[in-house]
């Protein structure tokens, strides 16, 4: 959780853009995505690529000062989120409501964590304009997870 109040420093991620670990996590959540279904890895490495190419472009034409590899790193690492509650699906997937809301909570989780490291203080009023499709992102991740 990307948070300044627990002494997290946001300029690190964005000073130094990662590759190889974003896609082990993208891969990892390919991984655990398998349930018999291999087309969904390939599916989640390309959408990770173009999703974070579309996001790096709304950032640009918002007036963010943001490269490729940095939001390619920032998707990657803010799927994190909802490996973690993977484990909690396949424990309480009997139970609708309580399977939605965690669901639910994965993916705010997920985009808030990335919204938060992309978004900078320079275009920090139009960050509604870019978590929306970040939000649509996670969404589409989460619903290659769960085969929806």
């Amino acid at each position: 959780m990307p948070m300044p109040s627990l002494g997290f420093n946001r300029q690190v991620v964005r000073d130094n853009p990662d590759f190889w670990g974003p896609l082990a996590v993208v891969l990892f959540f390919s991984m655990i995505s398998l349930y018999g279904q291999f087309r969904v890895v390939s599916w989640i490495i390309t959408i990770w690529i173009f999703g974070s190419l579309t996001i790096f472009l709304l950032a640009r034409v918002l007036g963010g000062e943001v490269a490729y590899g940095q939001v390619l790193g920032v998707i990657g690492y803010s799927l994190l989120p909802l490996i973690v509650i993977a484990p909690l699906l396949l424990v309480v997937g009997s139970f609708e409501v309580v399977s939605t809301l965690i669901k639910l909570f994965g993916v705010f989780w997920a985009a808030y964590s990335a919204a938060s490291l992309l978004v900078g203080e320079e275009f920090k009023t139009k960050k509604p304009l870019l978590i929306y499709p970040i939000f649509l992102l996670y969404i589409y991740f989460l619903s290659l997870y769960t085969g929806v």
